[in-house]
């Protein structure tokens, strides 16, 4: 994996769940009230494995909402089987007419993951509070599949407040969906001495690299938005969850990687979608 940059200091070392590197080229100006006016767009290459004949970066002032980009998902894609956190059987086109933020992660992430999960809380929100929860369903895609069975997922959306989709696969349906969004998963050893299972307390005998990214499905099953950045989160975490952080985890909580991305950022890139402008509002 590659190093991280952190804000006001260089990495130590290389990091786990290291977002992807993004190259920049050229700057546009997008008008429109879906995103505010004089919001910026600027030409890009995507590392994700999705690939458009044009793409643009949606910018903010201080992050970034992700890399523009209008891409059909095959139907097989759309039809792969899902098991959420009830048992139930999904799969990406239970919510055709909806826009889908999907959000790769794992249950027994100690640094970058409880951070993306505590900002779609606020995310949540804010569409509840303007009434736009009925038009996006987030689902959140676990590349641990081999532990995150429906069970653990239960648990982990009981801590830290999540109401929507955790979604959980098999590894060869995940390998195929990391293919084509275009994001990466690793199994490493685990640290010496281990991290402990917040849910069962035992220690744990591996851990995954991956990428930090969310992508946004258009109701019509188009790719639209490609996000490779880490989560700046500023909120309550369950203090189970906060004491199962890491070290380099409680330090992202203070100092999040470069590129990153705030709630701000993930409702302007479904505002693109859902062609309207979506304000912050955490007090739903």
């Amino acid at each position: 994996m590659g190093e991280s940059r952190e804000r006001g200091a260089a990495a130590n070392g290389p990091m786990r769940h290291t977002p992807k590197i993004v190259l920049w080229f050229g700057v546009l100006v997008l008008v429109g009230a879906a995103v505010g006016a004089g919001a910026i767009l600027a030409h890009s290459s995507s590392s994700s494995g999705s690939s458009a004949s044009s793409s643009a970066e949606v910018a903010t002032n201080n992050g970034s909402s992700g890399t523009a980009i209008d891409l059909p998902v095959p139907r097989h894609f759309l039809h792969l089987p899902l098991t959420n956190q009830h048992g139930q059987r999904v799969d990406l086109a239970s919510w055709s007419g909806k826009t889908v933020l999907l959000v790769p992660f794992l249950t027994l992430c100690s640094d970058i993951c409880p951070l993306t999960t505590g900002n779609l809380v606020q995310l949540q929100r804010s569409l509840r509070a303007d009434r736009a929860a009925s038009r996006v369903q987030i689902v959140e895609l676990t590349v641990d599949p081999h532990r995150d069975l429906p069970t653990r997922l239960a648990a982990y959306a009981r801590l830290t407040s999540a109401s929507w989709q955790l979604v959980t696969e098999t590894p060869t349906d995940l390998a195929a969906l990391a293919k084509f969004f275009g994001f990466t998963y690793e199994k490493v050893p685990e640290d010496k001495p281990p991290s402990i299972d917040w849910w069962t307390g035992k220690p744990l005998t591996y851990d995954i690299d991956h990428s930090d990214n969310y992508f946004v499905i258009d109701p019509a099953g188009n790719e639209r938005v490609v996000q490779d950045a880490a989560p700046d989160f500023r909120g309550y975490l369950n203090p189970r969850i906060h004491h199962f952080l890491s070290g380099l985890g409680r330090r992202h909580l203070r100092y999040p990687p470069q590129p990153d991305w705030t709630p701000r950022d993930a409702l302007r890139a479904l505002g693109l979608v859902l062609n309207r402008s979506l304000p912050v509002n955490l007090s739903g």
